[in-house]
């Protein structure tokens, strides 16, 4: 029998016990807001990687304000802790990992879908995610992890799925890996102090560490996968029932912001000093996300089969068929 993802069983009850006492925000709100020409304030949750320059760069472009919102965007250590506070009504929206989204919703929690958050580029050695070591440690690739202590930002999460398949492509045995759960932020001071032999993260952490000298040994997405999809916005079945016009408009803004990302990329790169300190000598070099629009049905299949073969998921299809609903009706 699989392993249950543990942190999202608690998860889910709290999440349930959070939604029972705390609505989310309705509808009448935003047309009320609407009718008096008054921008609605869009609470988003994510978490501080380069993707999330692209609701920045929608904003200075006014694509959010012509749609009547105004982003307040919030930032966590990962989606999964960040859920409750979806369901509670706290975030409008949240920008997380996509096997986060999916291990919610196998657990039987309300939430949907929207859009595409990141994808990996599909180019191994130039990708935005991947697995930082020190140069003297000796591992070259993904199945040199074996009995390695590496750390991810959420157990059983993005990170950890996507290396499974890097590993296990190597030649290697995923399950002789401690994986250990940390801030992104944490990790460079722990890879250098040895308490760690590995740090699996994503830019801008990605570059700053590898300024400092730390060698990348894998580009676990584009391993897993060449189409990939990293991260996605979702939000609760509430606010896709009561309030879809809230987040149409949202993803109509989103989708110009993407548009935009993907032409400028130096607009995105600019961006980077809004939500994390960065040596501004190492923006240029960083790689970005694939800003290509679109998610579909068969993107979100992937990435549950290979939560499924990492033993962080139970059933694929059921959570699939689950968090898709939305964007099966649009």
């Amino acid at each position: 029998m699989k392993r249950l993802p543990k942190l999202m069983i608690a998860l889910g009850a709290a999440a349930m016990a959070l939604t029972a006492c705390s609505p989310a925000t309705g509808g009448s709100e935003q047309k009320s807001a609407a009718a008096n020409g008054e921008l609605r304030e869009a609470h988003v949750g994510a978490v501080p990687v380069v993707d999330v320059a692209a609701l920045y760069v929608g904003e200075k472009q006014g694509y959010f304000e012509d749609e009547g919102l105004k982003l307040n965007i919030e930032f966590g250590q990962g989606s999964a802790a960040m859920i409750p506070s979806l369901l509670n009504g706290q975030f409008d929206m949240l920008y997380g990992g996509s096997v986060n989204m999916l291990q919610a919703a196998g657990q039987d929690l309300p939430i949907q879908a929207v859009a595409v958050g990141g994808r990996t580029t599909g180019v191994v050695g130039k990708d935005h995610g991947g697995v930082l070591v020190l140069p003297e440690s000796g591992i070259e690739n993904a199945a040199g992890l074996e009995g390695k202590k590496v750390a991810v930002n959420a157990l059983r999460g993005l990170h950890e799925v996507s290396l499974w398949a890097a590993i296990k492509k190597a030649g290697g045995d995923p399950k002789k890996v401690t994986f250990l759960e940390m801030p992104l932020a944490d990790m460079g001071a722990a890879l250098e102090s040895g308490r760690i032999d590995a740090a699996s993260t994503s830019e801008p952490f990605l570059g700053v560490i590898e300024g400092d000298g730390a060698k990348n040994i894998a580009s676990l997405y584009a391993e897993a996968d060449p189409n990939f999809v990293t991260a996605t916005y979702f939000t609760s079945t509430k606010m896709t029932e009561t309030d879809p016009e809230f987040v149409k408009a949202f993803v109509r803004a989103l989708e110009k912001s993407f548009a935009y990302a993907d032409a400028n990329p130096d607009a995105v790169r600019a961006e980077l000093g809004n939500f994390t300190k960065i040596d501004p000598a190492l923006i240029d070099s960083m790689t970005l996300t694939r800003f290509k629009w679109g998610l579909t049905t068969e993107d979100v299949r992937l990435i549950a089969r290979l939560a499924a073969d990492a033993e962080s998921l139970e059933d694929p299809d059921k959570a699939t068929d689950a968090v898709t609903a939305f964007l099966n009706e649009q």
